[in-house]
């Protein structure tokens, strides 16, 4: 298929998702998204943006997200420590691009703090 024709045919992909979403704050599907950065390697970031209304923002934070798995790390390394008596919790975090991950149990205050110190880089 064409550059054009794949533009095109994201265009319309777009705007079938959008007249059949639930709601305006439903994350873009990852097949999308993985698309419109596909198409960076042919079009400016200014003429994908424009075609399928969204911010350069987005295009953006998609690109970084869906960067080469040699290059994203697959774990982030934690401390590993004895902590004392503590009550287990539950916590589920739930990411812009539609990730989400639980922890639950006994965790040293230190572990969360690593990677919190991980998400943000």
């Amino acid at each position: 298929m064409s550059t054009p024709d794949q533009l095109t045919t994201l265009v319309t992909a777009f705007e079938h998702w959008r007249s059949n979403r639930n709601g305006r704050q439903v994350p873009t599907p990852n097949a999308l998204r993985e698309q419109a950065v596909a198409l960076l390697k042919h079009y400016s970031s200014s003429k994908i943006t424009s075609a399928l209304r969204i911010s350069g923002g987005q295009i953006k934070q998609w690109q970084n997200s869906l960067s080469s798995p040699e290059n994203t790390p697959e774990f982030v390394q934690l401390p590993i420590s004895a902590p004392p008596a503590q009550t287990p919790f539950n916590v589920e975090l739930r990411f812009a691009q539609g990730d989400a991950m639980s922890l639950s149990g006994v965790v040293d205050p230190s572990i969360i703090i690593s990677l919190i110190g991980a998400l943000k880089s």
